[in-house]
């Protein structure tokens, strides 16, 4: 049976930093949501947007697209539209660990590929190629399987400051581990991730996992500064 998945993408940010809304921030005529979107499409048929403000974004995604509406925390100082709810795991949203435990709860395939709305240089045809070597893994088996005796809940990207979370392949195995996490209040990803099993993804270039955050990203990006190879110094 060919493993199944879905795309889960989180807009859910108060961009504090940025001092706009980052998704609708427009990159090359497109705002950053309705790219992350299209490439979403390609890998699959089941995309789901979590956020606290679903009409704000209807207008700039295809009719398809899901949406969840996750409460805002109820410390925002912008304006959220249900801030006093909960999550299906019975805890107000805090973060972006919060939002993916929503997109779960949503989705039903095997595998989850997970992104942030800020990603202006995402690349379908590179995620398809991971996809693709995640479905051949599962299948043949994965590299260093003697050192590796439990199956993959995560196939990530590593880096310097740790796994890179948000552009990444999860599996549902790792459900009862994000549980746990959440149910001690904690909603940082590093801590959780340390808890999985992760299988590193190497052939994805540095430049597609550039998030922007602050205005000076996003003049960089504007201006086509950052090439292929360059570091994410933003974060």
């Amino acid at each position: 049976m060919t493993a199944s998945v879905s795309v889960v993408i989180l807009a859910g940010g108060y961009s504090c930093r940025m001092g706009k809304d980052k998704a609708l921030l427009a990159y090359n005529g497109r705002s950053l949501l309705s790219r992350t979107v299209e490439v979403a499409q390609i890998l699959s048929s089941d995309v789901v947007i979590v956020t606290p403000w679903p009409e704000r974004y209807r207008h700039v995604v295809p009719a398809a697209v899901r949406f969840v509406q996750e409460p805002a925390p109820s410390y925002a100082t912008a304006t959220p539209l249900n801030a006093s709810s909960s999550s299906p795991l019975g805890k107000p949203s805090s973060g972006p660990l919060s939002g993916f435990a929503e997109g779960w709860q949503q989705v039903s395939s095997d595998w989850c590929l997970l992104l942030a709305c800020d990603l202006p240089y995402l690349d379908a045809s590179i995620l398809q190629a991971w996809w693709n070597w995640i479905v051949a893994c599962s299948k043949r088996g994965w590299p260093g399987a003697a050192d590796f005796p439990d199956l993959p809940m995560a196939s990530l990207v590593a880096s310097e400051r740790g796994w890179e979370p948000l552009c990444g392949y999860y599996h549902r195995r790792c459900l009862p581990q994000l549980e746990h996490q959440l149910s001690l209040k904690r909603q940082a990803f590093q801590p959780w991730l340390a808890t999985l099993a992760v299988m590193p993804y190497s052939l994805v270039p540095p430049q597609m996992l550039f998030n922007c955050n602050t205005p000076a990203d996003w003049a960089m990006v504007q201006s086509g500064g950052l090439q292929s190879g360059d570091s994410l110094e933003n974060e």
